[in-house]
């Protein structure tokens, strides 16, 4: 970590009166590299008595990581609080100059912004953290969780209902969410769409309605994301049961290259195939996968000669238990045939087993910047599916520092997944 210098230049008060958290603040900021946020912000630069450029962004970090609710709070608070201004080089902004920054940057520049904080974590290897109990041979990439919460908007937005039962609301961005909210019957707001790796960075965030579903969104989210990551190889995401279909299985195996292992709904395969999607032999003996050739885009299974280990006699000779034949029986099956039911990550494949269970880590994700720690919903008084945004994209930026934070501060690599070998 960094080693401070005592006295510490442009602070009020000595190091060595500090506590330890105080210490922490200072280090987790150390640890932000102005210089490149500085171009993203370059066209906010001079606006104001001395031109606050990337202070600014570090204030709002700052508002997020110190739970201040408001703009109007984090502009006194950085007036007030020595450290606070230390960090931002003693900038004293209006509540006012955030909402203009917003304007200048729009939801495009943040997104800049987020790339710099996504990049410095790839360098350190945190994107692609080494997982030893998934299988050796898997497809090798970024393995990606995705999901969505519902963003409750505390913004004033009235609504009336037309003559056909639809609601319009001030702001026509948002909608019913459909659900029971924990704190209202019948809650307004955005639903963020999120994609992040397997240890917990955020990758990009993008906001709808609340009434849209995630089915109808995912394709987009998937295409927005290898846009803005031209270089990052993906290999899998996981999904839960909400985006069990057949065409979302094809479409992003096929138009992405991604594996998608998405929990099954109630499965029924057809004849020639137990209950847990392998193929039987013609003696009834069910198969074990030998190989998924991705290129092929079809699966190799082989008896292994079980026959021979079973109690029960066959009722006619097995030309396939031949010793120059050390596979027995081989079948293929086809991604083209469901990619549901014979896809390259059916439920009893190796990789759908390992993969399934980092499922709820994304939700954990939610947990720990929705309430548990950020309060991002509490902190939600924006109007627009922009402003929400943009907010929706600080925490990302935060989340993502917090990782690399705890990565350089104690070696952990994950804030969702115990990874410290």
């Amino acid at each position: 970590m960094v080693h401070f210098q005592v006295p510490l230049p442009g602070l009020s008060r000595d190091i060595r009166t500090l506590t330890a958290e105080e210490k922490d603040f200072l280090n987790y900021f150390c640890t932000i590299d102005s210089s490149r946020i500085f171009p993203v912000v370059d066209c906010y630069a001079g606006v104001g008595p001395k031109g606050y450029g990337a202070s600014l962004i570090l204030a709002r970090i700052i508002k997020i990581r110190e739970r201040i609710l408001s703009d109007r709070q984090l502009a006194k608070c950085l007036k007030k609080n020595d450290l606070y201004r230390f960090v931002t080089q003693d900038i004293q902004p209006s509540h006012n100059s955030f909402n203009t920054l917003r304007k200048r940057l729009g939801p495009k520049g943040f997104v800049e912004i987020h790339k710099r904080f996504v990049s410095k974590a790839h360098s350190l290897g945190l994107l692609k953290p080494e997982i030893k109990e998934l299988p050796k041979n898997r497809k090798k990439g970024i393995i990606l969780v995705a999901d969505s919460t519902f963003l409750i908007t505390s913004g004033s937005t009235r609504g009336e209902k037309d003559q056909l039962g639809n609601w319009h609301f001030t702001d026509d961005s948002v909608a019913f969410s459909g659900k029971g909210h924990h704190k209202h019957k019948y809650a307004v707001g955005h639903k963020a769409h999120s994609l992040r790796t397997i240890s917990g960075v955020p990758l990009i965030t993008l906001l709808s309605p609340a009434n849209i579903s995630d089915q109808d969104i995912i394709l987009y989210l998937i295409e927005e994301l290898v846009d803005r990551y031209p270089k990052l190889e993906f290999s899998y995401i996981i999904l839960d049961r909400g985006y069990d279909t057949e065409e979302i299985h094809h479409d992003i195996y096929e138009f992405f290259g991604i594996i998608a292992v998405i929990i099954r709904k109630k499965m029924v395969y057809p004849k020639g195939f137990n209950k847990d999607g392998y193929p039987l032999c013609p003696w009834g003996f069910a198969m074990k996968t030998k190989v998924i050739d991705y290129q092929r885009k079809r699966t190799r299974y082989a008896c292994f000669k079980v026959c021979k280990k079973s109690k029960q006699p066959l009722l006619f000779a097995c030309d396939y238990i031949k010793e120059q034949l050390k596979l027995g029986y081989s079948k293929y099956t086809y991604f083209k045939n469901g990619y549901r039911k014979f896809g390259p990550a059916v439920p009893h494949s190796l990789i759908y087993k390992k993969l399934k269970p980092f499922r709820t880590g994304i939700e954990r994700t939610f947990g720990l910047v929705k309430e548990n720690r950020y309060f991002m919903e509490k902190s939600n008084r924006y109007k627009g599916i922009d402003n929400v945004s943009i907010h929706a994209i600080e925490h990302d930026i935060v989340l993502t520092q917090d990782i690399i934070f705890d990565y350089l501060k104690s070696g952990k690599i994950s804030p969702v997944l115990n990874l410290n070998y």
